[in-house]
């Protein structure tokens, strides 16, 4: 396919595809998630408590200048790999660890994990950025005045959503280019996770040419799912924090962390038939790495 930029993705045949693998293989979801699920809860309760009853003053107020929950967020991303990885090697080589506990950590891991934060890194320039030179222009033009909009100066409310109808316009817009930048550049992850050599993010690039928008579109359907029902959980829905009674705040964590992992694994399949579709005849099987 790669030398074919006029062939048509079937969107919706690959969209089917990732949701059909998480209802045939349900069960091994479970079992491949259930593990790293308790870890990563944990995780995040012991992240609130440390916060909540450590790192504050005699005020109580906190001493930290960023939230730990979300700083141990960015740690849990390699359990994801290691569940990503057993996933993508059920597609493509019908290969399922007969482990009851399954976590996975070895070098074949460790190498998927790095290139899917390269791949978010890359990616997420386009929201970076417009971010980044809005902070500079408030830095160097002294314009960190706090107090009401009618208090700040000129460049501050300018600079802000209120104040710019374009700055919403833009974020969407940063935000699909960098779906979009994700999708195309994350075909190369299957091939990681089966330790193939040759597939390169410039090769992804080229053979994804053209399929740009088809790609997006897929991964918005397929990740629809994840944000809706994990912002529910956090936000809309009922939300137990430590004070509520920590039984409650650890099944608010479960719950969020169980709903999010077990979802991510449609767009996991999405990517690996997205691989398919791009390069096929590619799943057969590598040798291991340890």
């Amino acid at each position: 396919m790669s030398s074919d930029q006029s062939r048509f993705f079937p969107v919706g045949v690959v969209v089917t595809k990732a949701y059909g693998a998480l209802y045939r293989h349900f069960g091994y979801a479970l079992r491949i998630c259930w593990a790293w699920i308790i870890v990563m809860t944990s995780a995040r309760v012991a992240a609130d408590l440390v916060k909540t009853y450590m790192l504050v003053d005699q005020a109580g107020r906190p001493l930290l200048g960023f939230d730990l929950t979300f700083l141990v967020g960015w740690f849990l991303f390699v359990p994801l790999a290691s569940i990503a990885v057993a996933w993508h090697r059920l597609l493509l080589l019908d290969e399922q660890d007969p482990s009851a506990l399954y976590m996975r950590l070895d070098r074949l891991v460790w190498s998927y994990f790095g290139m899917a934060v390269f791949i978010y890194v890359v990616s997420l320039a386009p929201v970076f950025v417009p971010w980044g030179l809005a902070q500079i222009v408030k830095a160097t033009a002294g314009l960190g005045a706090e107090g009401s909009p009618e208090q700040q100066p000129v460049w501050i409310y300018l600079l802000s959503p209120r104040g710019n109808p374009l700055i919403p316009f833009l974020q969407t817009i940063a935000i699909m280019v960098f779906l979009g930048l994700s999708a195309r550049l994350g075909i190369v992850l299957p091939a990681k996770a089966l330790a193939r050599a040759g597939f390169t993010l410039k090769r992804v690039w080229e053979a994804t040419r053209g399929h740009s928008w088809g790609l997006l579109m897929g991964t918005i359907f397929c990740i629809a799912p994840f944000f809706l029902v994990t912002a529910f959980l956090r936000r809309l829905g009922p939300h137990f924090s430590l004070a509520d009674g920590p039984l409650l705040h650890i099944a608010d964590w479960l719950a969020t962390e169980t709903m999010g992992t077990v979802l991510g694994l449609v767009e996991v399949a999405y990517l690996t038939h997205c691989f398919l579709f791009f390069f096929p005849g590619t799943g057969e099987a590598p040798p291991e790495q340890g």
